[in-house]
């Protein structure tokens, strides 16, 4: 077990604070902690090592060998030592057939199907990772350019379920610097500087252009502002379940919904209202904002339709917004 104080203590009594006021984990939880090998990872392990104690945590390792580089196996290898040597079992998978197209998302998703899995089979409540402020950042920067709403824009949430992110105040600088203060041995991803990627592009053309030229504190403001919108989303989330509850009608085509009501609404909810009821698509087609529109177009005519994702369509008649399932769905 390693010890509370000593090289780097200020960094792990910054991450016990955050914790704490965050409520990421009350103390006695059996955590799973996905650890790659990289800065981030190492000292987030090293840091749950030495607040053991502190939180009463129980500790399992989680590590993935995407086979992605000539050194993945031994970073495996090393992840595999250097947690025997802290006490802690460790769970180590390869994946296979990762090659082509949208090769991030895949590696993800193998990933966290890996977790989930290692997770649910020893019993721990909580897969804790590495993602630091700067991956917040990041996330909310990509995510804007892509033109996502409030929850999108909210980026990584210190808490989302099962994922627990105690290093969500901490810039990625930090845990590096700690690293090397602590003595940690890591491994450097080249994939993190392969602008294929759009984290990548991200990092190096717009965080490290903002922090060059407005300082490292506009990089935690924007930190803020997504903490902001997680907060706003989150509001607009349960107002929208609770309108949704009593505005949506069953009808015989699909889920109904009275226009006069639907028109009192501020447009945010009204959206929130509509994709309740029409449920988890991409509406690559524009089709719901197609609908918002006609909503405050007085001169337009009813009967109107827009098409949505996976065959949907919304109705607008005279009194009434209907959502219809595609024929034969």
């Amino acid at each position: 077990m390693r010890s509370l104080g000593g090289a780097g203590f200020d960094l792990v009594d910054g991450v016990l604070a955050s914790v704490l006021r965050r409520r990421m984990l009350n103390g006695g939880e059996s955590v799973l902690v996905a650890v790659s090998g990289g800065p981030d990872s190492t000292c987030l392990l090293d840091v749950l090592a030495r607040l053991e104690e502190k939180l009463d945590l129980q500790i399992a390792v989680a590590h993935v060998d995407h086979g992605l580089s000539p050194e993945s196996s031994e970073v495996a290898a090393r992840v595999a030592r250097d947690t025997a040597a802290l006490g802690y079992d460790v769970h180590v998978a390869r994946a296979h057939d990762l090659a082509g197209p949208n090769l991030q998302a895949r590696a993800r998703d193998f990933r966290y199907a890996f977790f989930t899995s290692i997770a649910g089979d020893i019993g721990s409540g909580y897969i804790v990772t590495g993602h630091t402020l700067d991956d917040r950042v990041e996330t909310t920067l990509a995510r804007l350019l892509h033109g996502s709403g409030t929850s999108g824009l909210a980026g990584l949430r210190p808490v989302e379920g099962p994922r627990v992110r105690p290093l969500i105040d901490v810039r990625r600088s930090d845990t590096k610097a700690y690293c090397e203060e602590v003595g940690l041995e890591f491994y450097e991803d080249p994939t993190n500087e392969d602008h294929r990627f759009d984290r990548a592009r991200v990092r190096s053309h717009l965080v490290e252009t903002i922090e060059s030229h407005w300082g490292a504190g506009a990089v935690k403001a924007i930190a803020t502002s997504a903490e902001r919108l997680a907060e706003d989303a989150a509001a607009f989330t349960l107002l929208g379940e609770r309108l949704s509850a009593d505005l949506i009608q069953t009808g015989q085509d699909g889920p109904v919904i009275k226009l006069d009501l639907l028109r009192g609404l501020p447009r945010a909810l009204r959206r929130r209202v509509l994709e309740s009821a029409i449920g988890r698509v991409r509406d690559r087609s524009g089709g719901i904002d197609a609908a918002l529109d006609a909503l405050d177009d007085e001169h337009a005519v009813p009967p109107l339709r827009f098409s949505v994702a996976s065959g949907k369509e919304i109705v607008l008649d005279k009194d009434h917004l209907t959502v219809l399932e595609p024929t034969g769905g």
